[in-house]
């Protein structure tokens, strides 16, 4: 299942990669990985530029912007720590993916298109 969801731009004007947020979805069981984190996402290819940090949170499995923000995305972490997303802000749509363990975790992110450019992600518990 999927919902949409609402995260922050990055400097450059077709990157926006805050993991995902959601606003409503119905309640399911609390994850392992519930709770607040701090994402950092560097830019290794491509014209995008970083480092970028900001604060989201995992609820009933579902990422969430902990910022205020106006990006919108689709995303969940499994109960086995894999993350996958989609963020879209205007035309641009950044495909992310990675894992959580324990009270850290880190992965992949992309955008494509004219302004393509990719990199990594970290992320540490912090609640």
């Amino acid at each position: 299942m999927t919902a949409r969801c609402r995260l922050t731009g990055f400097g450059a004007p077709l990157l926006a990669l805050t993991l995902v947020s959601l606003p409503s979805l119905p309640a399911a069981a609390a994850g392992p990985f519930d709770g607040a984190w701090s994402v950092q996402a560097v830019a290794e290819t491509g014209s995008c530029t970083g480092p970028y940090r900001y604060p989201i949170a995992i609820r009933d499995g579902v990422l969430e912007d902990a910022g205020t923000h106006g990006v919108d995305a689709s995303g969940r972490a499994g109960a086995d720590g894999r993350i996958s997303g989609t963020i879209r802000t205007g035309l641009a749509r950044i495909a992310v993916s990675g894992r959580l363990r324990g009270k850290s975790g880190a992965g992949e992110w992309s955008l494509g298109g004219l302004s393509a450019c990719s990199g990594r992600w970290t992320a540490q518990r912090t609640g």
